[in-house]
């Protein structure tokens, strides 16, 4: 047990515009037996074992790397929508993007998942060029293997297209859903359940390779994959069946609101330098008066800082600007998706504020 937890460990490699890059020590296995398998199908044409072994390594890299430009692509376009990017990981069986939160729109979700389809489809575009470059100059040793690496791109970003969650195609077929008005928990469950029928649909197809086409690697492999996005999406299922036991207190932050009356002069320098938030709530005695955001703020000129007060710019309140402690969270998340401001105040029984939410700063208690 202590050798499989060593190899389910992950190394930092590299950060990459401040996101973490890691891969887990399963991947130089891969590395050593894909790398192998290369140079054994080159060495008929390089004529050395060990320079065939050179290029395999070589072109496992390549093909790795791609994998990671697949991944940057995602999270290039998360961070265009506002999204936060924890961390990518490079595993065995390809990479993954880890965001800070969901994306807030249908449209969102749509953009980051098709991004990494599209950047694997234009490095096979551009792979495939090369190989017609080198093929031209009679360079019969590298010329195979660009073709190799335009292939599993290809073969990439097609399989990722799959409509099942966690693939790719299964956030596409998520988007669509909620963009139907489907709630994204459910969207969520319905996608995974298609992922785990993909995943099922590989392995028996891993076995059929296996034992009726005598490729057994070959069907080994797809095997792997198949338990491997079997696992990830009862993962995915489990979580969201979970999410939606959790209450709005078990997520709340305690407040820190902004008095009515205070100018925005005195806000912008005694509260914000010492809060960093897009969002506060307005509030005097415990009771929420409205929302102030910063977006509000910048509407107003500078000198007008000291002779306004904070509910002059404050978004009054409204029913879906607050919301119980002890609703649901999934509830509480669409309201905030839908209004406008990505944050809820949260009141007790008696209608006294006791906490707050913001879409991209939450943290389940332990």
């Amino acid at each position: 047990m202590q050798i499989l937890e060593f190899f389910k460990r992950q190394l930092l490699i590299a950060h990459v515009y401040g996101i973490p890059v890691r891969i887990d020590y399963r991947w130089f296995f891969v590395l050593i037996v894909l790398s192998w398998i290369t140079a054994s199908n080159i060495n008929s044409v390089v004529g050395n074992f060990f320079t065939s072994l050179f290029f395999g390594v070589l072109t496992t890299l390549v093909f790795f790397a791609s994998i990671f430009l697949h991944e940057l692509a995602h999270a290039i376009v998360a961070r265009m929508e506002g999204v936060q990017v924890v961390e990518i990981v490079l595993h065995p069986f390809g990479g993954l993007t880890r965001l800070r939160h969901e994306p807030d729109t249908p449209r969102a979700e749509f953009r980051i998942a098709i991004a990494g389809p599209a950047a694997s489809f234009l490095l096979s575009i551009l792979f495939l060029g090369v190989m017609e470059i080198t093929n031209l100059l009679g360079t019969n040793i590298i010329t195979p293997l660009f073709f190799l690496l335009s292939l599993l791109n290809f073969l990439l970003a097609v399989f990722n297209l799959f409509p099942g969650y966690p693939l790719d195609g299964g956030r596409l077929l998520r988007a669509y859903l909620w963009r139907r008005g489907t709630d994204l928990n459910e969207a969520t469950v319905m996608t995974g359940r298609c992922g785990q029928i993909i995943a099922g649909a590989l392995v028996v197809f891993g076995l059929f390779i296996a034992f009726v086409r005598g490729d057994f690697f070959t069907g080994l492999w797809t095997g792997l994959v198949g338990i491997f996005l079997y696992d990830a999406a009862r993962s995915i299922i489990r979580q969201t069946n979970d999410l939606r036991k959790i209450l709005v207190r078990d997520v709340m932050k305690l407040p820190v609101s902004v008095a009515p009356e205070m100018s925005v002069l005195e806000f912008v320098d005694k509260i914000l330098p010492l809060y960093r938030s897009g969002v506060f709530p307005v509030a005097e005695s415990r009771q929420l008066y409205g929302i102030l955001t910063l977006e509000d703020l910048k509407k107003l000129p500078r000198q007008d800082w000291n002779e306004t007060k904070i509910q002059e710019v404050m978004r009054p309140i409204t029913p879906d600007y607050f919301v119980e402690a002890d609703a649901l969270f999934v509830e509480a998340r669409t309201l905030m998706r839908e209004n406008g401001i990505g944050a809820l105040g949260v009141i007790d029984e008696q209608g006294n504020l006791v906490g707050f939410l913001q879409s991209k700063k939450i943290r389940r208690k332990n």
